[in-house]
């Protein structure tokens, strides 16, 4: 059975800062902006798209194929894996969005009741909207699919660009470990591996997500990271696994598979599946739901598992 070590960092350091840069942002919005939920050129963007597909007829079969969501295996081999730990499952969910669509979480619970796995890494998004208040369109969706997980060593999670800090007291009475720029150090017989969980870089990275990646050089380690664009400081620090989302690979993606929008502000080529970077082999989850307008094309949802082998 694996244990869970104390945290190494400061909480109430990252909930202090967390909140100040989540009032920078609220504070420079306008009115309207902030009723609306933060403006970006996508936002503009949306409605145009949104329209299109409704006079093409194309609508119905995105909000369709954003509901086939797959769940996809993948055994990944390290020579450093602790002997303990060959054979190890870990479940990866990200980017729920669960009040994107609506019976979204009956979907996925009806995926998780078939699987097997040791822990659980969610990494963040769990809503629509940027701003506000988390209510019950969100949090009763997000109760069912924590409920269906029943991992036997622990749920661990970090928070996306779409979460404030109020949804980590939620997630925790949940039953779930929230890593805020912190690292747990899980236990197997004599064996051990870190989990680190940083803060999403997309929006609020500051020097102590950085700061959390400094860990002992040796161990086997995991990052859990909303987006890939910590990809090359985790790899500078030796991380040997990078799990990440944020980007739904692509989410409407031409013909040939190449996306609209990546929404990336570095680590472009790291937007989708499996990647590696010096060494530390990464894997960018398209995610479970949508963003934006609530449809699919060439792209599909994913519960991701992995187990890990010893080579």
């Amino acid at each position: 059975m694996l244990i869970a070590e104390s945290k190494m960092s400061d909480r109430q350091n990252w909930l202090n800062n967390r909140k100040r840069l989540e009032g920078l942002r609220f504070n420079r919005l306008s009115a309207y902006e902030r009723d609306k939920g933060y403006i970006t050129w996508i936002d503009y963007l949306i409605p145009i798209v949104n329209a299109g597909l409704r006079l093409s007829g194309t609508y119905g079969i995105g909000r369709a194929n954003a509901k086939k969501i797959q769940v996809k295996e993948f055994d990944l081999y390290f020579d450093n894996l602790p002997e303990a730990f060959d054979g190890y499952k870990v479940l990866h969910l990200t980017d729920l969005h669960i009040d994107s669509l609506p019976g979204l979480e009956q979907i996925i619970c009806e995926k998780l009741e078939k699987l097997d796995y040791h822990s659980c890494f969610i990494t963040g998004d769990y809503r629509l909207r940027l701003t506000g208040d988390y209510g019950d369109k969100v949090l009763s969706p997000l109760r069912d699919i924590i409920a269906c997980l029943q991992p036997e060593d622990g749920i661990f999670a970090t928070l996306g660009n779409h979460d404030t800090f109020q949804i980590v007291e939620h997630l925790e009475n949940m039953g779930v470990e929230v890593l805020t720029n912190e690292t747990i150090r899980l236990h197997r017989g004599q064996d051990s591996i870190l989990i680190t969980g940083v803060d999403d870089p997309h929006f609020y990275c500051t020097h102590h997500s950085l700061e959390a990646l400094k860990t002992e050089r040796e161990a086997f380690k995991i990052a859990l990271v909303h987006s890939p664009e910590l990809y090359q400081e985790a790899a500078d620090h030796q991380y040997d696994l990078y799990l990440c989302g944020h980007t739904h690979a692509g989410q409407i993606c031409l013909p040939t598979g190449i996306p609209l929008i990546k929404h990336l502000k570095k680590g472009n080529r790291y937007y989708k599946g499996q990647w590696k970077v010096s060494g530390m082999q990464g894997y960018t989850s398209a995610g479970c739901g949508v963003s934006g307008v609530p449809v699919r094309f060439n792209s599909r949802g994913e519960i991701t598992l992995f187990t890990l082998r010893k080579k």
